[in-house]
Protein backbone atom coordinates (compact mmCIF):
# COMPACT_ATOMS: atom_id res chain seq x y z
CA UNK A 1 0.00 0.00 0.00
CA UNK A 2 1.36 3.40 -1.02
CA UNK A 3 -0.96 5.64 1.01
CA UNK A 4 -0.10 6.70 4.53
CA UNK A 5 -3.38 5.97 6.30
CA UNK A 6 -4.52 4.33 9.51
CA UNK A 7 -4.45 0.85 7.96
CA UNK A 8 -0.85 1.16 6.76
CA UNK A 9 0.26 2.37 10.19
CA UNK A 10 -1.46 -0.63 11.79
CA UNK A 11 0.17 -3.03 9.31
CA UNK A 12 3.64 -1.66 9.98
CA UNK A 13 3.14 -1.71 13.76
CA UNK A 14 1.84 -5.29 13.75
CA UNK A 15 4.88 -6.37 11.75
CA UNK A 16 7.24 -4.76 14.29
CA UNK A 17 5.36 -5.89 17.43
CA UNK A 18 7.36 -8.03 19.82
CA UNK A 19 4.51 -10.44 20.51
CA UNK A 20 1.49 -11.45 18.49
CA UNK A 21 -1.23 -8.82 18.72
CA UNK A 22 -4.67 -8.88 17.12
CA UNK A 23 -5.91 -6.00 15.00
CA UNK A 24 -8.72 -5.12 17.47
CA UNK A 25 -6.26 -5.04 20.39
CA UNK A 26 -3.80 -2.84 18.51
CA UNK A 27 -6.55 -0.47 17.37
CA UNK A 28 -7.80 -0.21 20.95
CA UNK A 29 -4.29 0.66 22.16
CA UNK A 30 -4.21 3.50 19.65
CA UNK A 31 -7.75 4.63 20.46
CA UNK A 32 -6.88 4.71 24.17
CA UNK A 33 -4.12 7.23 23.43
CA UNK A 34 -6.96 9.65 22.64
CA UNK A 35 -9.69 8.35 24.94
CA UNK A 36 -7.76 7.99 28.21
CA UNK A 37 -6.50 11.59 28.70
CA UNK A 38 -10.00 13.05 28.32
CA UNK A 39 -12.03 10.20 29.82
CA UNK A 40 -13.78 9.53 26.52
CA UNK A 41 -16.65 7.01 26.69
CA UNK A 42 -19.18 5.68 24.21
CA UNK A 43 -22.76 6.98 24.13
CA UNK A 44 -23.78 4.53 26.88
CA UNK A 45 -21.04 5.75 29.22
CA UNK A 46 -18.95 2.61 28.75
CA UNK A 47 -15.36 2.26 27.58
CA UNK A 48 -14.92 2.51 23.83
CA UNK A 49 -14.37 -0.85 22.17
CA UNK A 50 -14.11 -2.24 18.65
CA UNK A 51 -15.46 -5.43 17.10
CA UNK A 52 -13.47 -7.91 15.03
CA UNK A 53 -15.68 -7.10 12.03
CA UNK A 54 -14.93 -3.38 12.23
CA UNK A 55 -11.24 -4.03 12.80
CA UNK A 56 -11.23 -6.16 9.66
CA UNK A 57 -12.85 -3.36 7.66
CA UNK A 58 -10.22 -0.93 8.94
CA UNK A 59 -7.31 -3.21 8.11
CA UNK A 60 -8.67 -3.93 4.63
CA UNK A 61 -9.75 -0.31 4.01
CA UNK A 62 -13.29 -1.40 3.26
CA UNK A 63 -16.48 0.72 3.52
CA UNK A 64 -17.17 1.32 7.19
CA UNK A 65 -13.44 1.11 7.90
CA UNK A 66 -12.62 4.68 8.85
CA UNK A 67 -11.32 5.34 12.39
CA UNK A 68 -14.06 5.97 14.93
CA UNK A 69 -15.48 9.46 14.47
CA UNK A 70 -15.33 10.50 18.12
CA UNK A 71 -11.66 9.47 18.23
CA UNK A 72 -10.91 11.53 15.15
CA UNK A 73 -12.73 14.57 16.54
CA UNK A 74 -11.08 14.31 19.95
CA UNK A 75 -7.54 13.79 18.68
CA UNK A 76 -6.88 17.55 18.60
CA UNK A 77 -7.73 18.01 22.28
CA UNK A 78 -4.78 19.70 24.08
CA UNK A 79 -4.78 16.97 26.75
CA UNK A 80 -4.30 14.37 24.03
CA UNK A 81 -1.57 16.35 22.28
CA UNK A 82 0.32 16.89 25.54
CA UNK A 83 0.22 13.25 26.65
CA UNK A 84 0.41 11.22 23.46
CA UNK A 85 4.20 11.01 23.14
CA UNK A 86 4.53 9.65 26.69
CA UNK A 87 1.72 7.20 25.98
CA UNK A 88 3.49 5.97 22.84
CA UNK A 89 6.73 5.46 24.75
CA UNK A 90 5.01 3.22 27.31
CA UNK A 91 2.39 1.45 25.23
CA UNK A 92 3.81 1.34 21.72
CA UNK A 93 7.57 1.84 21.53
CA UNK A 94 8.27 -0.45 24.51
CA UNK A 95 6.35 -3.26 22.76
CA UNK A 96 8.32 -3.12 19.52
CA UNK A 97 11.13 -5.48 18.60
CA UNK A 98 14.43 -3.62 18.76
CA UNK A 99 15.50 -5.30 15.53
CA UNK A 100 12.37 -4.02 13.77
CA UNK A 101 12.36 -0.39 14.90
CA UNK A 102 14.68 0.93 12.20
CA UNK A 103 12.73 -0.83 9.46
CA UNK A 104 9.44 0.47 10.88
CA UNK A 105 10.69 4.05 10.85
CA UNK A 106 12.16 3.64 7.37
CA UNK A 107 8.93 2.20 5.93
CA UNK A 108 6.75 4.93 7.44
CA UNK A 109 9.22 7.61 6.37
CA UNK A 110 9.09 6.31 2.82
CA UNK A 111 5.30 6.41 2.81
CA UNK A 112 5.44 9.91 4.25
CA UNK A 113 7.72 11.10 1.46
CA UNK A 114 5.87 9.38 -1.39
CA UNK A 115 2.21 9.91 -0.53
CA UNK A 116 1.12 12.77 -2.81
CA UNK A 117 -2.01 13.48 -0.73
CA UNK A 118 -0.01 14.77 2.23
CA UNK A 119 0.41 18.53 2.34
CA UNK A 120 3.95 19.88 2.18
CA UNK A 121 3.49 21.49 5.58
CA UNK A 122 2.44 18.23 7.23
CA UNK A 123 5.17 16.29 5.47
CA UNK A 124 7.90 18.71 6.57
CA UNK A 125 6.61 18.77 10.15
CA UNK A 126 6.74 14.98 10.49
CA UNK A 127 10.02 14.57 8.61
CA UNK A 128 11.65 17.17 10.86
CA UNK A 129 11.39 14.78 13.82
CA UNK A 130 14.55 12.84 14.68
CA UNK A 131 12.90 9.57 13.71
CA UNK A 132 15.46 7.13 15.08
CA UNK A 133 15.98 8.85 18.43
CA UNK A 134 12.42 10.07 18.89
CA UNK A 135 10.49 7.04 17.72
CA UNK A 136 7.50 7.63 20.01
CA UNK A 137 7.20 11.26 18.89
CA UNK A 138 7.43 10.24 15.24
CA UNK A 139 4.92 7.39 15.56
CA UNK A 140 2.44 9.47 17.55
CA UNK A 141 2.70 12.24 14.95
CA UNK A 142 2.05 9.75 12.17
CA UNK A 143 -0.91 8.33 14.12
CA UNK A 144 -2.53 11.74 14.66
CA UNK A 145 -2.05 12.52 10.97
CA UNK A 146 -3.74 9.26 9.87
CA UNK A 147 -6.80 10.19 11.94
CA UNK A 148 -7.28 13.24 9.71
CA UNK A 149 -7.49 11.35 6.40
CA UNK A 150 -9.90 8.79 4.97
CA UNK A 151 -8.84 5.23 5.58
CA UNK A 152 -11.34 3.65 3.18
CA UNK A 153 -9.68 3.18 -0.20
CA UNK A 154 -10.95 5.17 -3.18
CA UNK A 155 -11.70 1.96 -5.08
CA UNK A 156 -13.73 0.55 -2.17
CA UNK A 157 -15.60 3.84 -1.81
CA UNK A 158 -16.46 3.96 -5.50
CA UNK A 159 -17.70 0.36 -5.36
CA UNK A 160 -19.83 1.12 -2.30
CA UNK A 161 -21.44 4.11 -4.00
CA UNK A 162 -22.14 2.02 -7.10
CA UNK A 163 -23.57 -0.92 -5.15
CA UNK A 164 -25.48 0.77 -2.34
CA UNK A 165 -29.20 0.08 -2.52
CA UNK A 166 -31.34 0.30 0.57
CA UNK A 167 -34.44 -1.13 -1.11
CA UNK A 168 -34.18 -4.35 0.89
CA UNK A 169 -34.45 -2.41 4.14
CA UNK A 170 -37.79 -0.78 3.28
CA UNK A 171 -39.75 -3.23 5.39
CA UNK A 172 -37.14 -3.80 8.09
CA UNK A 173 -38.24 -1.86 11.19
CA UNK A 174 -35.87 0.03 13.41
CA UNK A 175 -35.29 -1.13 16.96
CA UNK A 176 -37.13 1.17 19.33
CA UNK A 177 -34.93 2.90 21.88
CA UNK A 178 -36.04 3.05 25.49
CA UNK A 179 -35.61 6.68 26.47
CA UNK A 180 -33.44 7.04 29.60
CA UNK A 181 -35.07 8.71 32.59
CA UNK A 182 -32.14 11.06 33.14
CA UNK A 183 -30.55 13.30 30.54
CA UNK A 184 -27.50 11.74 28.90
CA UNK A 185 -24.29 13.70 28.48
CA UNK A 186 -24.76 13.64 24.72
CA UNK A 187 -28.18 15.32 25.09
CA UNK A 188 -27.01 18.31 27.09
CA UNK A 189 -26.58 20.82 24.27
CA UNK A 190 -30.01 20.42 22.67
CA UNK A 191 -31.66 20.00 26.09
CA UNK A 192 -30.10 23.24 27.34
CA UNK A 193 -31.38 24.98 24.21
CA UNK A 194 -34.92 23.84 25.04
CA UNK A 195 -34.60 24.93 28.67
CA UNK A 196 -33.51 28.35 27.44
CA UNK A 197 -36.72 28.57 25.39
CA UNK A 198 -38.87 27.81 28.43
CA UNK A 199 -36.88 30.29 30.48
CA UNK A 200 -37.42 33.02 27.89
CA UNK A 201 -41.16 32.29 27.78
CA UNK A 202 -41.51 32.53 31.55
CA UNK A 203 -38.88 35.24 32.07
CA UNK A 204 -36.78 32.94 34.27
CA UNK A 205 -33.10 33.44 33.30
CA UNK A 206 -31.76 30.47 35.29
CA UNK A 207 -34.43 28.00 34.15
CA UNK A 208 -33.06 24.47 34.63
CA UNK A 209 -34.28 20.92 35.14
CA UNK A 210 -35.47 21.73 38.66
CA UNK A 211 -37.59 24.53 37.25
CA UNK A 212 -38.89 22.25 34.50
CA UNK A 213 -40.35 19.92 37.13
CA UNK A 214 -42.53 22.81 38.38
CA UNK A 215 -44.25 23.39 35.02
CA UNK A 216 -46.18 20.34 33.72
CA UNK A 217 -46.80 21.87 30.27
CA UNK A 218 -43.10 22.56 29.79
CA UNK A 219 -42.21 19.09 31.03
CA UNK A 220 -44.63 17.48 28.59
CA UNK A 221 -43.22 19.54 25.72
CA UNK A 222 -39.66 18.67 26.76
CA UNK A 223 -40.53 14.95 26.76
CA UNK A 224 -42.00 15.28 23.26
CA UNK A 225 -38.71 16.73 22.04
CA UNK A 226 -36.74 13.90 23.67
CA UNK A 227 -39.02 11.50 21.77
CA UNK A 228 -38.03 13.26 18.54
CA UNK A 229 -34.34 13.14 19.41
CA UNK A 230 -34.37 9.41 20.14
CA UNK A 231 -36.44 8.73 17.02
CA UNK A 232 -33.56 10.24 15.06
CA UNK A 233 -31.04 8.39 17.22
CA UNK A 234 -32.76 5.12 16.25
CA UNK A 235 -32.11 6.01 12.60
CA UNK A 236 -28.47 6.76 13.36
CA UNK A 237 -28.06 3.38 15.03
CA UNK A 238 -29.88 1.68 12.17
CA UNK A 239 -27.43 3.09 9.64
CA UNK A 240 -24.62 1.80 11.83
CA UNK A 241 -25.93 -1.62 12.87
CA UNK A 242 -28.29 -2.69 10.08
CA UNK A 243 -26.98 -1.26 6.81
CA UNK A 244 -23.43 -0.50 8.04
CA UNK A 245 -23.45 2.86 6.23
CA UNK A 246 -23.24 5.29 9.14
CA UNK A 247 -22.32 8.19 6.87
CA UNK A 248 -25.86 8.06 5.46
CA UNK A 249 -27.06 9.62 8.71
CA UNK A 250 -24.63 12.46 8.09
CA UNK A 251 -26.22 12.88 4.65
CA UNK A 252 -29.64 13.07 6.33
CA UNK A 253 -28.43 15.74 8.76
CA UNK A 254 -26.91 17.76 5.91
CA UNK A 255 -30.13 17.60 3.87
CA UNK A 256 -32.26 18.70 6.82
CA UNK A 257 -29.83 21.52 7.62
CA UNK A 258 -29.95 22.77 4.04
CA UNK A 259 -33.73 22.78 4.22
CA UNK A 260 -34.14 24.64 7.53
CA UNK A 261 -31.17 26.98 7.91
CA UNK A 262 -32.81 29.96 6.17
CA UNK A 263 -35.90 29.57 8.35
CA UNK A 264 -33.68 29.52 11.46
CA UNK A 265 -31.97 32.74 10.35
CA UNK A 266 -35.21 34.72 10.17
CA UNK A 267 -35.92 37.07 13.11
CA UNK A 268 -38.81 36.02 15.36
CA UNK A 269 -40.45 37.38 18.47
CA UNK A 270 -39.16 34.46 20.57
CA UNK A 271 -37.10 31.30 20.58
CA UNK A 272 -40.29 29.29 20.90
CA UNK A 273 -41.54 30.62 17.56
CA UNK A 274 -38.17 29.90 15.93
CA UNK A 275 -38.20 26.35 17.29
CA UNK A 276 -41.72 25.67 16.01
CA UNK A 277 -41.03 27.19 12.58
CA UNK A 278 -37.85 25.20 12.08
CA UNK A 279 -39.38 21.90 13.17
CA UNK A 280 -42.42 22.56 11.00
CA UNK A 281 -40.15 23.29 8.03
CA UNK A 282 -38.25 20.05 8.66
CA UNK A 283 -41.44 18.03 8.13
CA UNK A 284 -42.07 19.65 4.72
CA UNK A 285 -38.68 19.76 3.01
CA UNK A 286 -37.62 17.42 0.24
CA UNK A 287 -34.96 14.88 1.13
CA UNK A 288 -34.28 13.71 -2.41
CA UNK A 289 -30.54 13.65 -1.81
CA UNK A 290 -30.89 11.20 1.08
CA UNK A 291 -31.04 7.48 0.32
CA UNK A 292 -32.50 6.77 3.76
CA UNK A 293 -35.53 8.86 2.87
CA UNK A 294 -35.95 7.39 -0.62
CA UNK A 295 -35.22 3.72 0.07
CA UNK A 296 -36.48 3.07 3.61
CA UNK A 297 -39.56 3.87 5.67
CA UNK A 298 -37.41 5.04 8.57
CA UNK A 299 -37.78 8.78 8.05
CA UNK A 300 -41.06 10.17 9.38
CA UNK A 301 -41.91 13.53 10.89
CA UNK A 302 -40.62 12.60 14.35
CA UNK A 303 -37.25 11.61 12.89
CA UNK A 304 -37.03 14.84 10.87
CA UNK A 305 -37.74 16.91 13.99
CA UNK A 306 -35.22 14.85 15.95
CA UNK A 307 -32.53 15.59 13.37
CA UNK A 308 -33.02 19.30 14.14
CA UNK A 309 -31.99 18.56 17.73
CA UNK A 310 -28.92 16.74 16.38
CA UNK A 311 -28.11 19.90 14.42
CA UNK A 312 -28.24 21.88 17.67
CA UNK A 313 -26.07 19.25 19.36
CA UNK A 314 -23.56 19.46 16.50
CA UNK A 315 -23.54 23.27 16.58
CA UNK A 316 -25.03 23.61 13.08
CA UNK A 317 -28.04 25.40 14.59
CA UNK A 318 -26.92 27.59 17.47
CA UNK A 319 -29.87 27.02 19.77
CA UNK A 320 -33.27 28.71 19.57
CA UNK A 321 -32.74 31.95 21.54
CA UNK A 322 -31.15 34.94 19.81
CA UNK A 323 -30.40 38.51 20.85
CA UNK A 324 -32.65 39.82 18.06
CA UNK A 325 -35.76 38.04 19.36
CA UNK A 326 -38.59 40.57 19.15
CA UNK A 327 -36.37 43.02 17.20
CA UNK A 328 -34.82 43.39 13.76
CA UNK A 329 -31.05 43.14 14.19
CA UNK A 330 -29.69 39.60 14.03
CA UNK A 331 -27.06 38.85 16.64
CA UNK A 332 -26.36 35.19 17.33
CA UNK A 333 -26.10 33.85 20.85
CA UNK A 334 -24.55 30.49 21.57
CA UNK A 335 -26.25 28.20 24.08
CA UNK A 336 -24.75 28.63 27.54
CA UNK A 337 -24.81 25.28 29.38
CA UNK A 338 -27.35 25.12 32.17
CA UNK A 339 -27.54 22.68 35.03
CA UNK A 340 -29.33 19.50 34.03
CA UNK A 341 -29.17 17.76 37.38
CA UNK A 342 -31.98 17.43 39.88
CA UNK A 343 -30.95 17.12 43.48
Amino acid sequence: MSDLVFATLLTELKDAWADMISAPDLIMLLYDAVADPIGLKNQNGDAICISKATASKIMNRQPGGNPLGIIRKSSADPKVINSIETYFVKKIENNLLESKKDQLVENLGKLLREDKKISDTERKKLLSIDQKNQIAKFLSGIYLYTLTVRNVSDDADRKRKADINLEKYKKQPLAKIKIPESILKEEERYANALLAVYGQQRDIPDYDMRTLALYPDDKEDFEDHRDYYFAAEAVRRGTRDIIHEEEQFDVLKKEVHEGVKEVWKEPYKSGQVRLLRVLSQATRISLEGCLLSKDTIWIGNAQRKGVCHFLVKDGKLRGWIRADDGAGEILLLDVTPLSLSIE
